[in-house]
């Protein structure tokens, strides 16, 4: 469904389309009006009335219209400053270039042009006002009487004033309003800017956060070890980095003996201040590279990249000795507890982290059978 033309919205009219209109509307009816004086009592033509009305009174009006209807109606007034320029020049030479009448026209098209176009606009009024004389002389005659009465060049001097001290104010009018314009830009520049700088602290706060949401989903909660999720993709990720790199990869599991004893004769509270020291004493044990581990209950597992056989055997033999000498405290009672720990080895023992965890499994039930609190391969 179509909307009536009259309710279409048409773009709000231009500064300087407006502005130029009433100043246009001015000058040249004042124009107008001290050529009129200037004439006086000189018989003239009905011709030439008709063409000063045409080029100072109705030019004008039809100027606008037309300029706001174009589709760039800014550009359109730029052009139209030639067109006031030719049209003074016609004027002026049409009653004999009588000096203050075209020192006035001259001056006041040439000031609109500098102000709105720079050296362009100088270039345009010095050719436009003498090619419109020119064509004044070719069409009706050259005519030279420079000479004008002192009631006429006292207009000509207060109307020129006029002009530019209208020119000024619209000028100072327009900076201030780029001034304020400015300003307020400035403000919301700052206000902006402290918005992106809240946006990027929430932000930095929100990766902080979802940090430790991931480090959170990727450790134990008692004991702040890595849990078996966070194990299952760093053994894959070291795993295919020793084959790449023929590097070594040892795995240590270890089980705390008769922990459930434990807990049915002192309670969970010190079955967990046992798993508590243990966890210290991995961590302690294990290097920068090293992944510590709670693999599930009381079991805990030890990953350790380029780490040979026997050198694991060694770390896993000095772990179940330092474990099975620790005295734990828990009330009036003094606890101790030993470790059975079985060890598999990348590539004897397997390929993938399935055969090494069967392996080192396997192991680690050997060492139990075997009386606990040992190590086994």
């Amino acid at each position: 469904m179509f909307e009536p033309d009259s309710a279409v919205v048409r773009p709000r009219e231009p500064w300087l389309v407006r502005m130029h209109y009433r100043m246009r509307t001015v000058a040249f009816a004042m124009m107008f009006g001290v050529i009129a004086l200037h004439v006086g009592g000189d018989t003239k033509s009905p011709g030439f009335w008709g063409l000063m009305i045409l080029l100072f009174l109705v030019y004008p009006h039809a100027q606008y219209l037309r300029t706001r209807r174009l589709d760039d109606p800014t550009a359109g007034e730029l052009r139209n400053l030639r067109t006031d320029s030719v049209f003074l020049g016609m004027g002026v030479a049409t009653v004999g270039f009588p000096v203050w009448i075209t020192f006035a026209g001259l001056l006041g098209t040439l000031s609109n042009n500098t102000a709105n176009k720079g050296w362009t606009g100088i270039v345009e009024t010095l050719v436009a006002f003498p090619g419109g004389a020119l064509l004044a002389c070719l069409l009706w005659g050259f005519n030279f009487q420079p000479a004008t009465d002192w009631v006429t060049t006292l207009c000509c001097i207060a109307g020129l004033t006029f002009y530019l001290t209208a020119l000024g104010q619209v000028a100072f009018t327009r900076i201030q309003r780029l001034r304020m314009t400015r300003e307020a830009l400035q403000v919301r520049e700052r206000e902006l800017m402290d918005v992106n700088d809240a946006l990027h602290k929430n932000l930095r706060e929100i990766d902080e956060l979802q940090e430790q949401l991931r480090e959170q989903a990727n450790r134990d909660p008692l004991t702040g070890l890595y849990n078996r999720r966070y194990l299952d993709s760093t053994l894959e990720r070291e795993l295919s980095r020793c084959k790449r790199d023929g590097h070594s990869l040892a795995l240590i599991l270890i089980d705390i003996d008769h922990f459930k004893q434990v807990n049915d004769t002192y309670g969970h509270q010190a079955g967990d201040e046992i798993l508590l020291r243990l966890s210290a004493l991995l961590g302690s044990m294990a290097r920068a590279g090293d992944v510590a581990c709670r693999y599930g209950g009381e079991e805990f597992l030890l990953l350790m990249p380029t780490m040979p056989l026997i050198s694991a055997q060694e770390r896993a033999e000095a772990l179940r000795l330092s474990f099975g000498n620790l005295d734990v405290p828990f009330g009036d009672f003094r606890l101790r507890a030993t470790v059975s720990i079985g060890i598999a080895a990348y590539p004897g023992h397997g390929t993938s982290s399935d055969e090494l965890i069967r392996h080192a499994d396997t192991a680690l039930y050997r060492a139990k059978r075997l009386g606990r609190n040992r190590v086994e391969l």
